[in-house]
């Protein structure tokens, strides 16, 4: 009997201490982690309205790229991206804008353009224009 209770009281502090003993160690702080910032992306469309009589629509970014097609004067133009610097065309300097017209997508020059933030501005804009 006295070996019994003996062996239950040693199995009883041995589970304590090593319970003890377990929640004792030693808290890991989690490592601190610097990101580099990251450009914030943006789904808001741009939009432009034309304001020289006719456009040309180019292939590609260059003022000597293929015309795709010409566009009248107040037409609403879907902007998708514009290119990284500005260049000078005809002595005005300016980015070139890739645009959705209808269904068809090419590249404008940005002076001939003016550029808002929303449909309904450039709706508004357009109309002011006739």
């Amino acid at each position: 009997m006295y070996k019994a209770k003996y062996l239950l009281f040693s199995a009883a502090i041995s589970i304590a201490m090593l319970t003890i003993m377990a929640s004792c160690q030693r808290q890991v702080e989690p490592e601190k982690i610097t990101l580099p910032p990251t450009s914030v992306l943006s789904i808001r469309s741009s939009w432009a309205v034309v304001k020289s009589p006719f456009l040309r629509v180019r292939e590609e970014p260059f003022a000597d790229a293929k015309i795709l097609t010409h566009v009248r004067r107040g037409a609403v133009l879907e902007i998708i991206s514009r290119t990284e610097k500005k260049e000078t065309v005809e002595n005005d300097s300016s980015y070139w804008y890739n645009i959705n017209y209808e269904g068809l997508r090419g590249w404008v020059f940005g002076s001939y353009i003016e550029v808002l933030d929303s449909r309904s501005k450039a709706r508004e804009y357009s109309a002011g224009l006739e």
